[in-house]
């Protein structure tokens, strides 16, 4: 019984996480903002690695959001090293910042 409810839980908060991210990506994701949307995934889980639950369930998680929200992101990085994630994410903001970017022509007019 208890099992039971814990996963109706969770799956009742992923709804609601989901819920949050569509809303705040429709927000966002408008001309007086011009958002550079970067998801950082889950690690990937290979042979050998220590898998416990929540790396389980992290790894699920972040499955569902980049199926359900790929045609938000302008870039995806996989979080398996963290000193690549930052240089990644820096690479990325040097990018947006120093070259033109592709906008919707609704934002412009």
């Amino acid at each position: 019984q208890c099992r039971h409810h814990n996963q109706k839980t969770r799956s009742y908060m992923m709804k609601v996480k989901l819920s949050f991210v569509h809303q705040a990506l429709k927000i966002l994701r408008t001309a007086e903002f011009a958002p550079y949307v970067v998801f950082i995934a889950a690690p990937t889980i290979t042979p050998g690695m220590t898998e416990d639950d929540s790396l389980q369930r992290l790894q699920k998680e972040s499955e569902m959001l980049q199926r359900t929200y790929a045609h938000y992101f302008d870039q995806t990085i996989i979080n398996n090293e963290i000193d690549d994630t930052i240089r990644l994410l820096e690479e990325a903001v040097d990018l947006v910042s120093t070259t033109a970017q592709w906008v919707p022509v609704s934002w412009v007019y």
